[in-house]
C-alpha cells in the first residue's frame, strides 16, 4: 500500500474514533432513556476495535467500511431528533422470535428502525438481487408491522418508522408507505440515474391488500405521557378509566383529604405523608377523572370493600360510599393476553392480573399505584395501558397513635 494512502486511512481512522467518543459524550444527557447504556457499550466496543487497528498501523479500507459506527452514528442522530424517547435497542417477542427496535419514542407510540445502507443496494435486494437468504427491507417491514400488532400502545399498533440515513429510492419508499411504514430520509428518483444496470418494474412490488387502510391507522397513533404522570396528556378518545384497588384506597384515604400532617408509628405511612405534602395525589386524580367514565371490576370492588370494612375509619368509609356512587362495577374478565401470557409470581398477583385484564377488555386506561406489577409485566413482554400515581394507604385509624405536626 502506498504511504500516502496509508496516511490518509490512518487519518480517517482517527476521525472515526473521535466521532465515536463524541457520540458517547452526547449520549450522557440521554442516560435515563432505557437502553442508552447498551448503545454506549456498542460504541465503546467499536472504538476499542478501531484503536487496536490503529496501534498496529495495519489499517485497511475494509476496517473503515465495515465498522458498525456508521449505523450507530445514524442511530444517535435519530435518537436526538425523537420526541419522548422511552427505549433504545428495545427487544420485543413475536412468534418465538425476538425483534430489537432501534428507538421507541412518542412514549411508546412509535417504533423507529435506523437503516444506514446504500439506497441502490436496498432496492436491488428488495427485487431479489441479494445474497441467498438475505432479508430485504420489505421483509423486515412486514415483520415489524406484524410484531407491532402484538405489542399495542393505547390499544393501537405503534407507528413503524424506517429512517434511511443515506436516502431511499422513490419506488421502494412508495412500496413501504403502501404497506403501512412511515418513511424518513432523502428520496432518490431512480429513473433519473442513466447508469442503472437494472430496469425497475413497478409491478414487481405487489400491492398490499390492506395497505392504504393500515397506513391511515398508523398515522392516527395517539401519545400518552405516563412517565411524568401528567393527566393533561391523556388521549381524548380514551374516555374510560379502570380503577385499581390502590387507586380507590388513595382516593378515599384521610391522608389525601387534608390529614397529611402526622408522623405515624408506621414508617411507611410517615413516608407517604411526606410525599403527600410535597405532591398531593387527589388533585391529580380529580383532574384525571373529570369527564371520564369510571369502572371497577368485581375483584377490585370486593377487595376494596374488605379493606374498608377492616381498617377504614368513619370518614374514609363515607368517602368510599360516595366514590362508589360514581363508578360502574363490571364483571371480571379472565381472558386476553394479560391473563393468558403473564405468569404468576413475584409482583404478578392474580388480583392484579384480573384488574388489568378487565381494564384492557374495556379498552380503558387502568389507574393504579402498582408500579411493581407494571414493571414485572413489561419484563414478560406485556406493556400495560396504565396511568401510574404514587401510593397512599388508609390512615384515619392510625391517627389515634400518631404525632401531629404543624402545617406548613
Amino acid at each position: 500500500m502506498p504511504m500516502e494512502e496509508k496516511v490518509e486511512l490512518l487519518k480517517c481512522l482517527k476521525e472515526k474514533i473521535y466521532n465515536g467518543e463524541n457520540m458517547i459524550e452526547r449520549l450522557k444527557i440521554m442516560e435515563k432513556v432505557n437502553g442508552v447504556d447498551k448503545l454506549i457499550r456498542k460504541i465503546q466496543q467499536e472504538i476499542r476495535f478501531l484503536k487496536k487497528v490503529q496501534s498496529t498501523g495495519n489499517v485497511k479500507k475494509e476496517h473503515l467500511q465495515s465498522t458498525n459506527l456508521i449505523h450507530l452514528d445514524a442511530m444517535v442522530m435519530r435518537l436526538f431528533n425523537s420526541k419522548e424517547p422511552t427505549g433504545v435497542m428495545k427487544p420485543f417477542k413475536y412468534e418465538g422470535s425476538r425483534l430489537e427496535v432501534d428507538i421507541v419514542c412518542m412514549s411508546g407510540g412509535s417504533w423507529v428502525k435506523v437503516i444506514a445502507r446504500n439506497a441502490r443496494a436496498l432496492t436491488l435486494i428488495s427485487l431479489g438481487n441479494g445474497e441467498y437468504g438475505q432479508k430485504s427491507v420489505l421483509d423486515q417491514a412486514e415483520f415489524y408491522l406484524q410484531c407491532a400488532k402484538h405489542h399495542p400502545y393505547l390499544y393501537k399498533s405503534p407507528e413503524v418508522v424506517f429512517y434511511f440515513a443515506y436516502g431511499i429510492e422513490e419506488i421502494l419508499a412508495k412500496r413501504l408507505e403502501f404497506i403501512g411504514i412511515t418513511v424518513e430520509g432523502d428520496r432518490i428518483n431512480n429513473y433519473e440515474d442513466e447508469n442503472n444496470e437494472i430496469e425497475i418494474d413497478e409491478t414487481l412490488f405487489v400491492s398490499h391488500p390492506n395497505g392504504r387502510e393500515q397506513s391511515e391507522e398508523f398515522k392516527k397513533s395517539p401519545v400518552l405521557d405516563l412517565v411524568n404522570l401528567n393527566p393533561t396528556s391523556i388521549a381524548e378518545e380514551i374516555q374510560i378509566l379502570n380503577l385499581d384497588v390502590s387507586t380507590l384506597l388513595a382516593y378515599v384515604s384521610n391522608m389525601t383529604n387534608g390529614y397529611d400532617y402526622f408522623v405515624y408509628k408506621e414508617p411507611l405511612l410517615t413516608q407517604q405523608a411526606e410525599m403527600e405534602r410535597k405532591r398531593p395525589v387527589k388533585p391529580i386524580l380529580d383532574k384525571l377523572f373529570k369527564g371520564k367514565t369510571i369502572v371497577i371490576c368485581q375483584t377490585a370492588y370486593k377487595n376494596f370493600m374488605n379493606i374498608i370494612d377492616v381498617i377504614g375509619g368513619p370518614k374514609e368509609t363515607l368517602r368510599a360510599q360516595e366514590l362508589l356512587k360514581r363508578v360502574k362495577i363490571i364483571d371480571d374478565v379472565q381472558t386476553g393476553r394479560i391473563m393468558e401470557q403473564l405468569s404468576l409470581g413475584g409482583k404478578i398477583k392474580d388480583r392484579s392480573r384480573l384488574v388489568f385484564a378487565s381494564g384492557e377488555s374495556m379498552k380503558s386506561i387502568t389507574v393504579s399505584a402498582n408500579e411493581g406489577f407494571v414493571r414485572a409485566a413489561r419484563m414478560q413482554g406485556i406493556e400495560c395501558t396504565v396511568f401510574l400515581h404514587e401510593p397512599r394507604s388508609l390512615s384515619e385509624n392510625k391517627e389515634l397513635y400518631a404525632t401531629k405536626i404543624d402545617k406548613f
